[in-house]
């Protein structure tokens, strides 16, 4: 064991020094370069670009032992003495430092001046070693649950009834007291980031024990969240339950436990409805992994998005995270993501499609989930088979896409079981959303869309790919739209009226599909659902045309006729109407087609014995017989 002797003064010194001299030979040396005609290794990688790059290396080296020494000068006289046993290694130096700063920590005595001042040291240096996982595993496991929880208590009475207010005696109390505030905030962020960093090494228990002191792991979790960073899920997953259960679906019981005025303040930020579970929500959303840790735990996710009661809205915080868990998650270059998205997808859908109803806040990413997997609500509409959650690949039996879409679509790698009873459920319960509504609508048009253009391409023979594309459109947009609205509609004539508004929601922006090869439908739906859920329906993407063509039939039926026409008139087949309209040379697509222009269509269509006929004829048919199929409504 070997004793080693720093003097603060000349190590800061030469810690500076070395500072000025890299700076110094890095720009005399880029100087150089620029001014040398040809290439001169030395400059580069050579003689001074390792001198400089060894000097910049040894700077964690000398800052790791001057703050040691900062802390072990607890005389200040300048001077600190510490022992090492193998050589001075700068991982030695670590573990030294780090269980100098736990046990400070731990004899924080937030009365004394010193200490106030020392507390200010350690507050730079857990900022300082934040991300060192080294540092921050030495002094989380130094601390313990508690001893984290202890640490935030002791700060947090640096104010209220516990403190001696000391400030309000001084010269300057206003800046004293803003000193405290600094002080908080700093050692807040600072040990946030610690526990964030440390928690990879923890045990899972960690995040149930500091759960136990909910006032701190909402403090902690509120900074975690102001440095957009997030926690190791399994820790992450622990502390979620363990608030859940001690809330017990009664959200007023945070303002019950912490009504106390001393809790409601910390660092910059107010605290007067301090509420854990939000600020664990706010977390939740920063990264996939922890989004998935919530919503792939089945009593987590069915308490956020079903059971829990909402008056204090947190389902819309909720929706955002199932969003990041889903949605966002199912076009990953991550595997492992993108089949947990599926997964929880599925879930979500079987629990919310029989007997759960989701809460307000969750219903814009349910919307978002079905047009997500819009091929599989097409494979399963009319399939009561599939009992049971679960996760395929698609191109694995029995899971085909179906006729039109391919591999090149760009639909999400892995697809969600479902089955029509549950699908239907779920629209159901979103009906009411216009967000939703414009999601799944957009998907359910753009889906079509690549479908009919396939069909047209491909017509003729037995059977006919145009002909059979026409009527599991027609079938399949009837099923959405039916579902959607009929959730609360008891009467036909209400139904009717839902119908024709529903509509307006399923236009899109056809002229985006590519009709002169394989049609990329998944990027163009996965920018629709984003813009529905983030932005909202919008009244002025509704198109008249559509609304004009509620006069005879339901505008679903209108709208899909419009779609079958659109394509066949994109590869020149025989329509039987007279000119479709065009703007800059390019056809006119549905969505934006006046309504005097749809009647000119649909009244042309309907005069003439064409293959546009045969496909109008088609889809009106298989829209009746799924009316048929399901109820009057």
């Amino acid at each position: 064991m070997a004793d080693i002797k720093i003097d603060i003064k000349l190590l800061d010194s030469a810690l500076k020094k070395l500072d000025t001299l890299v700076s110094s030979v890095d720009g005399q040396r880029n100087s150089a370069k620029s001014n040398t005609p040809i290439a001169l290794p030395s400059l580069d990688d050579g003689t001074l670009g390792k001198t400089t790059k060894w000097l910049t290396e040894q700077k964690p080296e000398l800052q790791t032992r001057l703050d040691l020494a900062k802390l072990l000068d607890v005389d200040g006289d300048g001077q600190a003495t510490y022992q090492v046993e193998h050589g001075d290694k700068l991982w030695e130096v670590k573990q030294a430092l780090g269980n100098e700063m736990t046990k400070q920590l731990k004899d924080l005595d937030i009365d004394s001046a010193d200490d106030r001042k020392r507390a200010a040291l350690l507050a730079s240096l857990l900022n300082r070693y934040q991300d060192d996982k080294d540092v921050s595993w030495q002094v989380m496991n130094g601390l313990g649950p508690k001893g984290v929880s202890d640490v935030m208590n002791k700060l947090k009475d640096l104010f209220g009834r516990n403190s001696n207010g000391y400030w309000q005696r001084t010269l300057n109390p206003g800046d004293e007291h803003q000193a405290l505030i600094d002080l908080q905030e700093q050692m807040g962020k600072g040990l946030a980031g610690m526990f964030s960093t440390a928690s990879s090494k923890m045990d899972p228990e960690w995040g149930k024990k500091v759960a136990e002191d909910p006032w701190s792991a909402a403090i902690l979790l509120h900074y975690i969240d102001k440095s957009r960073k997030d926690v190791d899920p399994a820790v992450f997953e622990s502390m979620g339950t363990a608030l859940k259960d001690r809330e017990h679906n009664d959200p007023t019981i945070w303002g019950q436990i912490y009504n106390d005025p001393d809790y409601r303040h910390f660092g910059k930020d107010s605290f007067k409805e301090i509420n854990p579970l939000r600020e664990y929500l706010n977390v939740a959303d920063n990264s996939t992994r922890d989004a998935q840790a919530v919503m792939g735990n089945k009593d987590l996710r069915h308490y956020f998005t079903v059971e829990r009661q909402d008056s204090d809205h947190l389902s819309t915080q909720a929706g955002k995270v199932l969003q990041v868990a889903t949605t966002d998650a199912a076009y990953s270059d991550n595997d492992q993501y993108a089949r947990k998205a599926a997964e929880i997808s599925s879930d979500l859908l079987y629990d919310i499609g029989g007997k759960g109803k989701p809460l307000d806040g969750i219903k814009e990413e349910v919307g978002g989930i079905i047009a997500t997997y819009i091929a599989d609500a097409d494979r399963v509409h009319a399939d009561e088979a599939q009992k049971d959650a679960g996760v395929h690949e698609w191109g694995e039996r029995p899971y085909k896409y179906a006729l039109g879409i391919s591999d090149e679509s760009g639909l999400p790698k892995y697809g969600i079981n479902l089955n029509s009873t549950m699908l239907r459920g779920a629209l159901e319960d979103i009906g009411d959303n216009e967000a939703a509504v414009s999601a799944v609508g957009k998907a359910t048009t753009i889906y079509n869309q690549a479908r009919f253009d396939y069909g047209a391409k491909h017509h003729g023979g037995d059977p006919d790919p145009l002909l059979t594309v026409s009527q599991s459109s027609s079938e399949f947009a009837g099923f959405m739209t039916d579902g959607l609205v009929n959730g609360d509609i008891d009467s036909e004539e209400s139904a009717a009226k839902e119908r024709k508004k529903m509509a307006g929601y399923f236009t899109a922006p056809l002229d985006l599909i590519q009709t002169d090869k394989v049609p990329v439908i998944g990027g163009i739906i996965k920018g629709e659902v984003k813009d529905a859920l983030i932005e909202g329906y919008t009244a002025d993407k509704t198109s008249a045309a559509i609304d004009a063509g509620n006069a005879a039939k339901d505008a679903t039926v209108t709208l899909t006729k419009l779609q079958g026409l659109y394509a066949m008139e994109q590869n020149h087949l025989p329509t039987g109407i007279e000119g479709w309209p065009k703007e800059n040379g390019r056809l006119v697509p549905p969505s934006d087609l006046k309504t005097e222009q749809v009647q000119a269509i649909l009244n042309d269509v309907n005069h003439g014995a064409t293959k546009g006929t045969q496909v109008t004829a088609e889809i009106e048919d298989s829209y009746d017989n799924m009316m048929k199929k399901y109820g009057g409504n």
